[in-house]
């Protein structure tokens, strides 16, 4: 078993069949690579494995991705508990469509390093020195 599987995992937004039957094996400890065309899907693949893909309203899914062997679109899965374990690295930004503050806020407050006041504090401190 890999610590990352696909097993028949398909994605559509509305219509549109984006991922077809995909099977993969990640194994612990291992590099592995992802190419292809511009457009073939390969982002949104990743996007699946951190489930970025549930905030957008069109978008379902069937199939299975497992991480050390647990369905993460299994019923009862709690998706910031997820996204703690499973980082994301895009070469574009990919920011979750919430406004400015909440992206930025996102990884303190799902790490419990801030909140309240504090949380806003750091969220202007950090778009501060992002010239932002």
């Amino acid at each position: 078993m890999g610590k990352v599987e696909t097993k028949k995992f398909n994605l559509w937004f509305k219509n549109n069949h984006v991922l077809k039957d995909i099977d993969f094996e990640v194994k612990e400890n291992t590099v592995t690579a992802i190419m292809g065309p511009s457009g073939c899907g390969k982002s949104t693949l990743l996007r699946s494995i951190n489930r970025m893909n549930d905030l957008i309203q069109s978008c379902h899914t069937s199939g299975e991705i497992l991480v050390d062997g647990q369905n993460i679109y299994a019923d009862g899965n709690n998706v910031y508990d997820l996204r703690r374990r499973i980082g994301m690295v895009f070469q574009k930004p990919n920011p979750f469509p919430k406004s400015i503050f909440e992206n930025v806020a996102f990884g303190p407050r799902i790490h419990s390093i801030a909140k309240g006041e504090q949380l806003k504090e750091l969220v202007e401190k950090s778009l501060r020195g992002a010239a932002i």
